[in-house]
């Protein structure tokens, strides 16, 4: 796999806004700029920084202590290492992965089989998500720009007179995680 130095990165090809970075070892590389596309199999090191509106494929991993910022996008079967923090907005594909001791939006480390479950169709933008993190803590719901716990989701959901299929999501979702109903 081609190891990439940070002048590598820098003379990579811009196409409509987005720079396209191939298939390689990036862990030399510590700052990224914002709306990168990496490929396949790609690899990064230790306290990486990634900006605005990445783009990662199959199969990427990432070391330790990386962070991502907002509306950040992964692609199918990812893998995060350890300590890894995702900013607001971060989107996640079928069969991620994430190591120990990752964080979500400050609200703490996953438990259990499953750190989240995602739901695309729902509200009122066609296709929107809804994710479901299972956490020490609690269960936090990111909905839209929309982060609480369960319980703070199911007032609002009743507030907003919103689809009373969130409330089957948050039953659903509750068995999956083997958490007690918090209604």
């Amino acid at each position: 796999m081609k190891k990439y130095t940070q002048a590598d990165f820098d003379a990579f090809e811009v196409i409509d806004g987005i720079k396209q970075c191939p298939s390689g070892d990036y862990s030399d590389i510590q700052v990224f700029s914002d709306r990168c596309s990496f490929g396949e199999d790609c690899s990064f090191g230790e306290d990486c920084s990634f900006g605005k509106w990445c783009s990662f494929s199959k199969q990427c991993s990432f070391g330790e202590d990386c962070s991502f910022g907002e509306e950040c996008s992964f692609g199918e079967e990812c893998s995060f290492g350890e300590w890894c923090s995702f900013g607001k907005w971060c989107s996640f594909g079928e069969d991620c992965s994430f190591g120990e001791e990752c964080s979500f939006e400050g609200k703490g480390e996953y438990i259990g089989d499953y750190p989240f479950l995602a739901f695309v169709g729902f509200g009122s933008r066609i296709g929107s998500k809804v994710y479901f993190f299972n956490l020490q803590d609690g269960i936090y719901v990111r909905c839209g720009c929309w982060l609480s716990d369960i319980a703070g989701f199911r007032e609002r959901v009743k507030a907003k007179n919103a689809d009373a299929m969130y409330l089957d999501l948050c039953d659903l979702v509750e068995r999956k995680f083997n958490r007690k109903n918090s209604k």
